[in-house]
């Protein structure tokens, strides 16, 4: 099995979606989406993906709340978008360390009932003190919500 048919078969873990359409502004002079245009949308749907838990929609929630520094980003590109392409991106939280909490992603093309699969992502943010920016011990409200919303079990977000 190559890399893109193991992922296929394991998109029924990603319980969060987040779906949207290339803008004009996505694409490079290849009339391809951007790379880095694939990071902000994997923080959009971090970001959304955390929201949903219930964690209240503030303006500074990331800055005093949740203060969550990306410190890693793996990604592996399949194929590519173009204008004006429908896609989602898939999320799902496999682990919470210490400080760490580790994000996985699927973004796919959903054009023409087509969910073809563009890349894999995997991010690795840690929570930080806000002021020292030291790593802290995750809150155990974010891994009690990520753990109850994952189904997986406490042995993953101890």
């Amino acid at each position: 099995m190559n890399e893109i048919e193991i992922l296929a078969g394991r998109l029924n873990e990603f319980k969060h979606k987040f779906n949207g359409r290339v803008e004009f502004s996505d694409v490079d002079s290849f009339s391809v989406v951007h790379n880095l245009t694939y990071l902000y949308w994997l923080e959009w749907a971090r970001t959304d993906y955390l929201f949903s838990l219930g964690l209240e929609k503030k303006i500074d929630f990331f800055k005093r709340e949740l203060p969550i520094m990306t410190v890693h980003h793996t990604v592996n590109y399949f194929s590519s978008l173009n204008f004006p392409d429908n896609y989602e991106v898939l999320t799902k939280v496999p682990k919470i360390g210490e400080s760490s909490i580790v994000f996985e992603n699927i973004i796919r093309k959903t054009q023409n009932k087509e969910a073809n699969i563009v890349l894999y992502a995997k991010s690795v943010l840690v929570y930080v003190d806000f002021e020292s920016k030291v790593p802290q011990r995750m809150p155990d409200l974010i891994r009690n919500l990520v753990s109850e919303f994952e189904g997986t079990g406490d042995e993953n977000f101890k």
